[in-house]
């Protein structure tokens, strides 16, 4: 099943929203969700993330593509993982998500984090923000 979610920051902060139905259901993710019929990847994340938070998007860049299951044991999912440049406006938690929370990157709460696909991706990303904020060549990463 295809899925897509945003990686949405402000300053040295990531924001994740905390699921409010199973799988998982208390748990931080990226916001996002599933792809709907006939819908492409990048419409179905300006429209999730209306639904869940009242953003509108700004910018949508593609970031990487990850693989999990939805639940222990559930379906597998593909997940087209964005990086998002939001429209200014207040946060409206709403469908699918009880709360939205801005964490510092150094304090993401990984074991708080509901899908290991997730998890990875975000430690491998800020991985290379931090060494490209280091300086490291292009070379080199």
């Amino acid at each position: 099943m295809p899925a897509v979610v945003a990686v949405i920051t402000r300053g040295d902060t990531i924001l994740l929203a905390r699921r409010a139905h199973p799988p998982h259901a208390g748990t931080w993710d990226l916001p996002g969700g599933f792809l709907e019929a006939d819908e492409t990847p990048e419409s179905g994340l300006k429209r999730e993330l209306r639904e869940e938070l009242g953003l509108r998007v700004r910018r949508a860049r593609p970031i990487v593509l990850a693989t999990d299951r939805y639940g222990p044991g559930g379906f597998p999912i593909l997940t087209l993982i964005y990086r998002v440049t939001p429209e200014p406006g207040r946060l409206s938690p709403a469908d699918d998500v009880s709360e939205a929370r801005w964490f510092p990157r150094a304090r993401l709460p990984y074991r708080e984090i509901a899908f290991p696909s997730i998890r990875r991706t975000l430690r491998a990303w800020l991985g290379r923000s931090r060494r490209s904020a280091r300086g490291t060549p292009a070379s080199d990463r």
